[in-house]
């Protein structure tokens, strides 16, 4: 395989994928379908800007633009299988996706993923989790490429340090798989606490609109959502760029509203709540 049949889009426009429906030009947009497309391709290097992106769920480019290369993975990382006792996924894999092949498959465990709109690369990079789950309570092991010696490696859990929000996070470095738990359940029961993780999310978090999800994380001993309710008035729930009602810890924006607008909503928000309590919010929004 020569690199000539690797996909390469050359200023792509990020708001074709992101959720927010905003973000400016990738310098370089690389689709890579399998092991050999990562190895042979000699931009894929720790002396460039490298940024590897999964379902665009958490993520927002500045309007400038990203001068680098993003790396989408797809192929064989978008494959799951089962070998005895360990679930092998790969990074591209939907969350929703994995959860639903958990409950097919009577594994019990990974309920929690159904709701989350993201890749199970981008869990294992940020360590996500709801309802009181994270992913490293049922991660394995992670297997990464490293940009600098151009092999595959692997990290047992236990020698990662994964703490709220924050995975597998190594330099030069590009998530392929994750080895999970696999745990057998009963069926029945998978599927009615994922409708029951469905319906609370429907009940509480905005639908259907242009969304990433939560915005900050959780200060210890506080709820981001209750910190921005009690510092913001409700200017802030109307116009181009706007709280969500359902929920204060997520924000909706008009499509083509531009990145810097949505910047500097964030940084109005961190604001106002430091003014009011002197907590610095940390967001969970990805920008680059």
């Amino acid at each position: 395989m020569s690199q000539e049949n690797i996909s390469i889009i050359k200023n792509y426009d990020s708001s074709k994928i992101s959720w927010l429906k905003s973000g400016g030009p990738i310098s370089q947009f690389i689709k890579i379908k399998n092991l050999d497309d990562l190895k042979i391709n000699t931009q894929i290097t720790s002396n460039q800007n490298v940024i590897s992106i999964g379902n665009f769920s958490n993520l927002l480019i500045k309007d400038k633009g990203f001068d680098g290369i993003a790396i989408k993975l797809g192929g064989d990382f978008a494959k799951i299988k089962i070998e005895n006792d360990i679930i092998l996924v790969g990074s591209a894999v939907l969350d929703n996706y994995f959860s639903k092949y958990c409950y097919q498959n009577s594994i019990q465990g990974y309920e929690f993923l159904f709701t989350i709109p993201g890749t199970v690369g981008g869990n294992i990079y940020m360590n996500a989790g709801c309802y009181g789950k994270e992913i490293k309570d049922y991660l394995i092991s992670v297997i990464f490429y490293d940009m600098k010696s151009k092999e595959v490696k692997e990290e047992k859990i236990e020698n990662l340090n994964f703490t709220y929000r924050r995975g597998f996070q190594k330099k030069d470095t590009i998530i392929l798989y994750g080895k999970f738990k696999k745990i057998s359940g009963d069926k029945t029961k998978i599927k009615k606490q994922m409708k029951l993780y469905e319906q609370n999310r429907n009940d509480t978090q905005p639908q259907r609109v242009n969304c990433c999800g939560s915005i900050f994380k959780n200060p210890p001993n506080h709820n981001a959502w209750k910190l921005i309710k009690t510092s913001l008035d409700e200017s802030f729930y109307e116009g181009p760029v706007r709280l969500s009602k359902k929920h204060s810890n997520f924000f909706e924006n008009d499509p083509n509203i531009s990145a810097d607008k949505v910047i500097k909503f964030i940084e109005t928000i961190k604001s106002k709540v430091n003014q009011k309590y002197q907590i610095i919010l940390d967001q969970e929004l990805i920008i680059v």
